[in-house]
């Protein structure tokens, strides 16, 4: 595989069949990660923070493209003003990708995916397209300011550790052999925070849930990742403050979904879309706060 040192010096643009691994020597596929540091688009320019309520890549940001999957070995990476088309694999802690866009062409599992030992901060950026999985699917990640849109597939699938937090999902593209679902927590051991978002599935054929509360992977899908963590103190999983809308139920946990020990659902916001109804939850619950935009209690 090739260095992304490479193909990283100004815009560039790429069509490579195999994979870049990030951080691993040129040529090599198993080579060992080196501490050499990843430079980022040089059209991107010095980050500055983005204006308030900015979400996804922010405007005017010169993307530099990459036409191939990365792979990232080395701790601590940096992706800064990437256009990618494939997926983001994240292999090493610390990972950040920011001011980015991702696009799915059907290729890879995920827009951006953990394996175990991995973490990554995603911020300001956008992720779009076609992925077989979900846009963002593992465990210990963070998601802040980010943008799904058109995604053919589900939004995030969130297991132990992660945070969605500031984002807006919205007009998700039906698929064919399974509903699908903008965020599907998939954590049995909890340490989960969806919080402050605007998700709006929509309603039709192949749109299943806002929200999918479903920490066994049994009701639709596997779950995140096939990953197996360890959790020493399992944490709550958390649904707070949120804008939900869409779906045949908005906020689903069903009565299959594997018990969990601390499930807190409180002020959410809910627009009146559901196919069936905006707030379906079995089993135990903290459910407070929770009201429609435009007035009115929500139960379950």
């Amino acid at each position: 595989m090739l260095s992304i040192r490479s193909v990283l010096g100004g815009l560039v643009a790429t069509s490579l069949a195999a994979g870049l691994v990030v951080g691993a020597e040129a040529g090599s596929d198993t080579a060992a990660p080196t501490t050499e540091p990843v430079p980022v688009c040089a059209e991107v320019g010095p980050y500055t923070p983005p204006p308030p309520n900015s979400v996804g890549t922010p405007a005017g940001v010169r993307l530099c493209p990459v036409r191939a999957a990365l792979e990232v070995r080395t701790p601590g990476t940096v992706l800064d003003g990437l256009d990618v088309t494939g997926g983001v694999v994240v292999a090493a802690p610390g990972v950040v990708v920011r001011r980015s866009r991702v696009t799915g062409d059907g290729t890879t599992a995920a827009g951006i995916r953990t394996l175990d030992g991995g973490s990554v901060r995603i911020e300001d950026t956008t992720l779009t397209g076609a992925f077989t999985d979900a846009a963002v699917d593992g465990p210990d990640w963070v998601v802040e300011r980010v943008e799904m849109t058109a995604v053919r597939a589900d939004g995030a699938r969130l297991g132990p550790g992660a945070t969605l937090r500031n984002s807006w999902l919205h007009d998700f593209a039906p698929r064919s052999d399974r509903p699908v679902d903008a965020i599907a927590l998939a954590a049995p051991e909890g340490d989960v925070l969806v919080e402050a978002n605007r998700i709006r599935l929509g309603t039709g054929p192949g749109l299943g849930s806002a929200v999918l509360v479903d920490p066994a992977g049994t009701a639709r899908h596997e779950s995140a990742g096939d990953h197996e963590r360890r959790v020493e103190r399992p944490g709550p999983v958390v649904i707070r403050d949120n804008e939900l809308g869409g779906g045949r139920y908005t906020l689903l946990r069903d009565a299959a979904a594997a018990p969990l020990a601390d499930l807190r659902i409180t002020g959410n916001r809910f627009h009146r879309d559901a196919g069936a109804a905006p707030l379906r939850v079995r089993g135990a619950a903290e459910l407070r706060d929770n009201v429609f935009v435009d007035g009115g209690e929500v139960r379950r």
